[in-house]
């Protein structure tokens, strides 16, 4: 007897033979698996060889940081080595380099005609882009792993608290600073003016969002506005995630603060992570609403 028979009770039951639909499922999640790939090791290519994105996305946070972090060694912040406590602030500011990109690679490619070309094929929504947040996303963790390699073996900091916290953190920001980028490829006209506006985000996370400086440093009437930016409590819960301590009240003079457990840990950057999942629901809502998949005619 052939194994597409079993016998159960002394009955001899046949295997359902599979359906048309299933049939046609496996190849039509190849061919999307297929693209992914493709998509990636194209935004992969591209962004290595464009000198533009190259510096915007992966030098400059960690120029940046070896320029502003250094001189604050000996220098520290919440209890906590204020050189490293820069440095995780830079990780977050990668996020929103990225973001530039992004913003700009999807917009292009939109005027270019690809995305209405593609959205004419069989290949599903999420394979269309999901090859390049997850070139991004690699980016990112190179420069994850030559910041934090500069902030514990330069820097003298110490080595992440949580881990799994701190990449939680990690991703729930980079897909925050995704979807924002399709969000406002939406309101972007055209290629040239997708810096016009990517620019103002970039400067207002980087200047208003504790980067380099804690959010207590700025005057009192921006502080609650710079705590809800998208990027603010991402960084307050990388802090968290690589030193063990409640971050949000620290000041340049203040006491350090006390060091936190695994789940005091996450309950402490618990918020942080609401505000960044809410984020994420706003970003996807707006994309919804005004992505364009041709190029803009107003």
């Amino acid at each position: 007897m052939t194994d597409t028979h079993l016998r159960a009770g002394g009955a001899v039951r046949r295997r359902p033979a599979p359906t048309a639909p299933d049939a046609a499922a496996a190849p039509s999640r190849i061919r999307a698996l297929g693209y992914f790939r493709g998509q990636f090791l194209l935004s992969w290519r591209v962004f290595w060889r464009n000198r533009r994105s190259t510096f915007i996305g992966f030098l400059l946070p960690v120029l940046l940081d070896l320029v502003v972090a250094a001189p604050l060694r000996d220098r520290t912040i919440g209890g906590v080595n204020a050189a490293g406590y820069t440095t995780i602030g830079f990780i977050g500011l990668a996020m929103v380099t990225s973001f530039v990109n992004l913003l700009t690679a999807v917009v292009s490619r939109r005027d270019e005609l690809v995305l209405k070309r593609l959205r004419g094929t069989e290949v599903p929504p999420w394979a269309v882009f999901a090859g390049q947040l997850a070139g991004g996303a690699v980016v990112l963790l190179i420069q994850t792993v030559i910041l934090g390699g500069v902030s514990v073996v330069w820097f003298h900091a110490p080595p992440p608290a949580d881990p799994v916290l701190f990449l939680v953190a990690l991703a729930a920001g980079y897909l925050v600073f995704g979807l924002l980028a399709l969000a406002l490829s939406g309101f972007t006209p055209g290629t040239e003016t997708a810096p016009l506006v990517a620019t103002p985000v970039l400067l207002l996370c980087m200047f208003g969002a504790g980067v380099f400086t804690p959010l207590q440093s700025l005057p009192g009437p921006l502080r609650p506005l710079a705590a809800d930016l998208p990027l603010a409590p991402v960084i307050k819960a990388l802090r968290t995630g690589w030193f063990g301590r409640g971050f949000g009240h620290e000041t340049w003079d203040g006491a350090a603060l006390h060091r936190l457990g695994v789940l005091d840990g996450w309950q402490s950057a618990g918020p942080s992570l609401l505000i960044t999942a809410a984020w994420a629901a706003a970003a996807v809502m707006v994309t919804r609403r005004r992505f364009r998949w041709e190029p803009r005619r107003d």
